[in-house]
């Protein structure tokens, strides 16, 4: 099973949101558009990424997708923790409507409120409501073992 679910394709993105005034981001690749109307995405966050619980403490968050020009800033939010480490200290953003970060190096952001947490296994998904957004120039990068080793 695991042979097969390596096939399967997926992006590069960086989920931020803020708690308490507190900004936090992952890099993850699980994510998908659930719904055109409402406008719905789905994120699945492993249980173990770091900080992963302060993530379900959250009521929004930003999914930026990552291209070429994003990939050290993918990386940088692969290895730190928000609990652990000021992990925006380096890195440009401007906020959207729900505060969550958008990062300069994207290719494109929504800004989501999360709508349905599900307990999925290893995984926590988690159904956002898109309240925004942006896009620019930029293709985006698909996720591989020779970017993230």
């Amino acid at each position: 099973m695991i042979d097969v679910f390596s096939k399967f394709k997926s992006g590069v993105y960086v989920v931020t949101t803020v708690i308490d005034g507190l900004k936090y981001g992952w890099t993850v690749s699980w994510v998908s558009k659930v719904s055109f109307k409402p406008p719905l995405v789905m994120i699945s966050i492993g249980k173990n990424k770091k900080d992963h619980e302060k993530f379900e403490e959250a009521e929004v968050f930003a999914v930026n997708v990552m291209g070429e020009n994003g990939i050290e800033v993918a990386r940088h939010f692969g290895l730190s923790s928000g609990e652990n480490v000021n992990n925006f200290k380096e890195i440009d953003f401007i906020e959207l409507k729900t505060g969550s970060p958008v990062l300069k190096e994207c290719v494109g952001a929504i800004d989501c409120k999360i709508v349905k947490t599900v307990d999925a296994g290893d995984h926590v998904v988690f159904i956002g409501e898109v309240l925004d957004s942006v896009s620019k120039d930029g293709e985006s990068i698909l996720f591989s073992n020779e970017i993230f080793p």
